[in-house]
């Protein structure tokens, strides 16, 4: 059943779930053709996907689940919330749907976590879409906003699970580059990340983001299995998170990369260019289509 705060205007899907040992993970199945599958970051969950999905149904299978404590997931008690947990659900997922051939699409902390599927299994992704991102440790790097450092402290811990903080301040400012959004949208984010109790829960992923993580690290040891899969990477400029060394470093990774900047966006760019990532993501898909048939 879904929730009364739901925009079923905005967010027109089916649900699907998947029963998982540690409860039930939602999940976005629309559309038919070649299948993309989309993993979103924090505090996010596939609704920041809607508008990509709308428009890319037509042609294409779309796949987005929620992270277990976000969006229609369930929120345990018992669930670690670490990178690491959410990288073997999602694992799970796909083998549950036995998807092959995909493109995968990657934002925010979603990265470390699809990708280390396609660094399981670098056979079933014919292609990556990068969205403001990374995989690897960020311990050592100076490149967080206020948000990030809040997320990260025992000071951002106590103050939600003890004082009640308002989860719509904690959005905000973490979507504060999306200056435009409106109020009942940002409300989807809000809602969806439960109490205070639950927020410090899901948002482990974030606090872990500072420290030594050594699953970073073994995801950037495994990076070559990867390295030849043609990779689209959509850059917003305006990101007060993840900052343009970032994408440098991708840039020299990818043997094949195509790299779009958006001079004016930010963070989430999903909420803010729907109509040109759809746009810049078919043609991805359809030019290495081409590329392959020409090969084959």
């Amino acid at each position: 059943m879904k929730p009364d705060w739901l925009d079923r205007e905005e967010y027109p899907f089916e649900s699907n779930y998947l029963q998982l040992d540690c409860g039930r993970m939602h999940y976005i199945d629309e559309g038919e053709g070649p299948v993309i599958v989309m993993v979103h970051g924090t505090p996010a969950w596939s609704f920041i996907y809607r508008n990509l999905i709308k428009l890319l149904r037509p042609r294409y299978r779309c796949v987005a689940m929620d992270m277990l404590g976000f969006g229609l997931s369930d929120k345990p008690d018992d669930f670690s919330y670490k990178p690491r947990a959410h990288a073997e659900n999602f694992e799970k997922l796909m083998e549950h749907l036995q998807l092959k051939d995909i493109t995968l699409v990657v934002h925010d902390f979603g990265a470390p976590i699809g990708l280390a599927y396609a660094l399981n299994h670098p056979e079933n992704v014919r292609s990556i879409v990068m969205l403001n991102t990374w995989t690897w440790s960020l311990s050592k790097h100076n490149t967080f906003s206020k948000a990030s450092k809040y997320l990260v402290g025992p000071l951002g811990k106590f103050l939600h699970s003890k004082l009640n903080v308002s989860t719509g301040d904690l959005v905000k400012e973490l979507f504060g580059d999306a200056e435009n959004m409106p109020e009942s949208i940002r409300g989807q984010y809000v809602n969806a990340l439960g109490t205070p109790e639950q927020q410090v829960r899901s948002l482990a992923c974030a606090r872990e983001l500072v420290g030594v993580s050594r699953w970073y690290e073994e995801l950037w040891q495994k990076r070559k299995s990867i390295q030849d899969i043609p990779t689209l990477i959509l850059w917003g400029e305006r990101d007060r998170l993840v900052k343009i060394e970032a994408l440098q470093t991708w840039k020299k990774f990818f043997h094949e990369c195509y790299v779009i900047h958006f001079e004016d966006s930010g963070h989430f760019l999903q909420e803010e260019n729907a109509e040109e990532l759809a746009g810049y993501v078919s043609n991805f898909i359809k030019e290495e289509r081409k590329k392959r048939e020409l090969t084959c």
